[in-house]
């Protein structure tokens, strides 16, 4: 089963870490201080089962996505009580397996201003209610873009702004892009300057033209699918 696993992880393009038992999978965890998109943990395991080692994780690293896997459902409960994500059985195809795996995984985008540039990373989020927000977002195609500036001002966006962002800056050299903050308790249109720390003005829409901005964006975000998160100055 591992070297099927690592088959499909392979062929999916994830880079992967592949533990023999519990005690690995925790000493993996420590090691890598937690810094994986997600594991998908065999509650079966030898040495340490796949609760008690969520368990020990869950209490010594950052929270990364969980994903228990078995052939019992009996374990349901205690691996949600332990605070895994999510539960698959193996009976689960492997279309079913990448489904679940995609949805876990989610990042919180940040736009750093730096003296020679910017550029855009993805960071994991804080904890299992955090991961459950990001995750809400994504099913309704939108992502949460922290912008770089005094207050750390976030923004809910479409999924491709990241994407607009490093467009307009480095390939057509823009000194400011636009776009919608969809947050539904205070839409704004942003405008994002490039190299300031007070990088950022925005103004209120009303819900009329706020609607009419969201069609407009909606037609234009197709074109924004490559990722170029680095400024050519870097």
């Amino acid at each position: 089963m591992q070297m099927i696993h690592g088959e499909l992880m392979s062929y999916w393009g994830y880079d992967f870490d592949m533990a023999s038992d519990g005690l690995e999978a925790v000493e993996l965890a420590k090691k890598n201080n937690g810094k994986y998109d997600f594991c998908l943990m065999d509650v079966e395991m030898p040495k340490m089962n796949g609760i008690e080692a969520t368990k020990v994780i869950r209490s010594t690293v950052k929270y990364f996505p969980i994903l228990a896997f078995t052939s019992n459902d009996a374990y349901k409960e205690a691996c949600y009580d332990v605070g895994m994500d999510d539960f698959a059985e193996k009976t689960c195809t492997p279309d079913d397996l990448f489904s679940r795996i995609n949805k876990l995984s989610v990042n919180l985008f940040k736009f750093i201003v730096k003296p020679n540039g910017f550029y855009i990373t993805e960071m994991m989020p804080m904890d299992q209610q955090h991961a459950q927000e990001l995750r809400k977002l994504k099913s309704q195609g939108l992502v949460k873009l922290r912008l770089d500036g005094p207050d750390n001002r976030e923004v809910i966006t479409h999924k491709n702004v990241p994407n607009k962002i490093s467009h307009d800056f480095n390939i057509l050299k823009y000194s400011m892009t636009e776009f919608l903050n969809r947050d539904p308790e205070r839409p704004t249109l942003v405008d994002l300057y490039r190299g300031s720390k007070n990088c950022i003005i925005e103004t209120f829409v009303d819900d009329e033209s706020y609607q009419e901005q969201l069609e407009a964006e909606d037609e234009k975000m197709d074109a924004y699918l490559t990722k170029h998160y680095k400024s050519d100055e870097e």
